[in-house]
């Protein structure tokens, strides 16, 4: 076959000169138009702050982030859109805790920069803790919204804030607190906890209920999302499953945010905090429903669930029976639906990255994924409840995603909750007018290899009523229980107190492979969770780390009181252990017996000599 090649007409040599005068102007004028466009584009960061997106649910374990589940031969992940968006293309941070795993001293302390020891909201309820407690101390006006919003952010809220808000007759729910410039969040959220039939603050505005609650003498709901919610609902119906509200709020606010203005974004989530409806755990949505139905436990018994030999633990799990088959089928059950819940927070991430991109914004916003606290579904014998320093309840996820930071990136480094406000403030360029105990994770965020030695201290000011008013509601909605088995605490140490929170205060410290724990009563706990992550073996008896467990101590003796910059310095080398201690004396001794041999030889050749 052949190629035919078509030549075109000769132009005369005007014509050609004319042209090719007039490509040259073409040409010209589009470099200069490029490179305007570049010096624009490259102008364009430094002009404008970056944006900040916080997303923070309530209740997600370390293990829930990377849960995954065999469903006919297929492995599907609970988050994988967190994992795909987050995680493949920011830094992990591998070693994040909160110094205190309670709901409201936690948030306010990502809000505050500081130990709850320095902010003063000390639980969740009134008078030192809670919605009330907050708005009595100098957090409430000292925070990273006012800071933001003082600097010219645009300043959102949506979801749950603190415990306490809206609940009669400490708060009415009316309040938009200072420095937000747009507020969504909802009442009586640590009261109820409903997925449907809560009332939100829109903007000053009390609305809802959203759907029907139901009853609590039934347990059950009274109606739920059709399952096309949130998109494409049968025969029109609304859509009311609280996460998916969230999500869609979070995208109005995104796309009605001037394109000129920087914005702060805290998306406050229930999930997957439990409900207190039949089933036990949270309601998924209803597209959800069932989809981690088999999932079993994160940990096996070799991994201490329902540990079996806890003599070396504090007297309160000592005395602690085993778990019954009742507690374990309801906490299985609890642990599904709290996966299949999470599948709607991880379509909600997945909006607002989209949105972000769709709006042109996501290359100049930070995007930060943690939560408030973790949970224990049956690790040393323990359900149902957070407020202890073992890693369930404190070692949590944090994913960071944003300009200058390399994909698919992981750290080692201590973070924490505290960090949270000082990085987000650097990143603005923006001052606190308080104080932070904190320090910024920028350094950290650039070149993941770095390493200091500052270390975290764990807090716990628990009551017995913040016990009880962070999962066991008492009067009328005490029938929770039939959720979540309680064994009060027959032996005397209080009428509500339950095993899983017992209301005592202990205080302690996270540094380099160690996490060391020091009770009320004098009983102490020391743990390398490197070779130890489980937490099945205290060493602080062991007499080779007793130079360890000393300058732990010394540690947390010299954070427990810290305000600022003393939280942040850095602590002294490990000292040696008594065993390191003996190897490195038999070495010096060895090394002074070569030295005197060798002066001896000296000594006998000059004799001879």
């Amino acid at each position: 076959m052949k190629t035919l090649l078509l030549h075109p007409s000769p132009l005369p040599v005007r014509a050609r000169s004319r042209i090719a005068t007039a490509l040259a102007l073409l040409l010209l004028l589009g470099s200069i138009t490029l490179a305007s466009l570049q010096s624009a584009a490259a102008a364009e960061p430094a002009a404008q702050k970056p944006s900040f997106v916080v997303i923070q649910t309530d209740d997600e374990t370390l293990d829930q982030l990377y849960a995954s589940f065999n469903v006919g031969g297929v492995e599907v992940q609970a988050m994988p859109y967190t994992h795909a968006l987050l995680a493949n293309r920011g830094i992990t941070f591998n070693r994040y805790y909160v110094p205190y795993p309670l709901c409201c001293p936690s948030r306010v302390s990502l809000l505050t920069g500081r130990y709850a020891h320095n902010h003063n909201v000390r639980g969740n309820v009134p008078p030192n803790g809670g919605y009330t407690g907050f708005k009595a101390r100098g957090a409430y006006t000292h925070n990273l919204a006012t800071w933001l919003q003082g600097a010219g952010y645009r300043t959102i809220h949506i979801g749950k804030f603190l415990n306490g808000y809206g609940d009669e007759p400490f708060d009415s729910g009316t309040d938009v607190p200072p420095g937000w410039s747009a507020w969504h969040s909802v009442l009586n959220a640590d009261t109820d906890h409903f997925f449907y039939g809560y009332r939100l603050n829109n903007n000053g505005s009390i609305d809802g209920p959203y759907g029907d609650p139901g009853s609590w003498e039934t347990r059950e709901y009274g109606e739920r999302d059709d399952f096309g919610c949130p998109n494409a609902p049968l025969e029109g119906k609304p859509c009311y499953y609280e996460t998916d509200r969230f999500n869609t709020i979070a995208w109005e606010e995104l796309t009605q945010t001037s394109p000129e203005q920087p914005f702060y974004l805290q998306l406050d989530y229930t999930a997957p905090h439990g409900d207190f409806r039949r089933p036990a755990g949270p309601e998924p949505a209803t597209r959800h429903y069932g989809t981690f139905s088999g999932a079993p436990y994160p940990h096996s018994r070799s991994q201490g669930f329902n540990e079996g030999n806890v003599s070396d633990k504090p007297r309160f799990i000592r005395e602690a029976p085993y778990l019954s088959p009742t507690d374990v089928h309801t906490y299985r059950v609890y642990y599904e639906k709290a996966l299949e819940s999470l599948r709607s927070v991880d379509e909600g991430v997945k909006l607002i990255v989209d949105t972000l991109g769709g709006l042109h914004r996501l290359r100049n916003t930070y995007i930060i994924f943690t939560s408030d606290n973790g949970f224990f579904y049956g690790e040393h014998r323990l359900t149902g409840g957070k407020f202890l320093a073992y890693e369930p309840a404190t070692h949590l996820p944090l994913l960071i995603r944003g300009p200058g930071i390399k994909p698919g990136t992981s750290t080692g480094e201590l973070a924490a909750n505290i960090d949270i406000a000082p990085t987000v403030l650097e990143l603005a360029g923006v001052e606190a007018d308080k104080s932070i105990d904190g320090r910024s994770l920028v350094p950290y965020m650039r070149d993941p290899s770095l390493r200091s030695r500052r270390p975290i201290l764990f807090e716990s000011f628990v009551e017995t009523n913040d016990v009880e008013a962070n999962g066991e509601p008492t009067g009328q909605r005490a029938a929770v229980s039939e959720l979540r088995p309680r064994r009060t605490a027959a032996r005397g140490r209080g009428a509500h107190a339950s095993i899983v929170a017992p209301p005592k205060d202990y205080e302690g410290i996270r540094l380099g492979p160690y996490k060391y724990i020091e009770w009320p009563d004098g009983e102490k706990e020391l743990y390398d969770i490197t070779k130890d992550p489980y937490e099945l073996n205290n060493v602080v008896r062991v007499r080779n780390l007793s130079p360890i467990r000393a300058f732990l101590h010394a540690q947390l003796i010299r954070l427990e009181a810290c305000v600022g910059r003393a939280c942040r310095e850095v602590a002294p080398k490990f000292p040696l252990t008594r065993e390191q201690q003996r190897k490195v004396d038999k070495q010096r001794r060895e090394e002074e017996r070569q030295k005197e041999k060798e002066r001896e030889e000296k000594r006998h050749h000059k004799r001879r000599g």
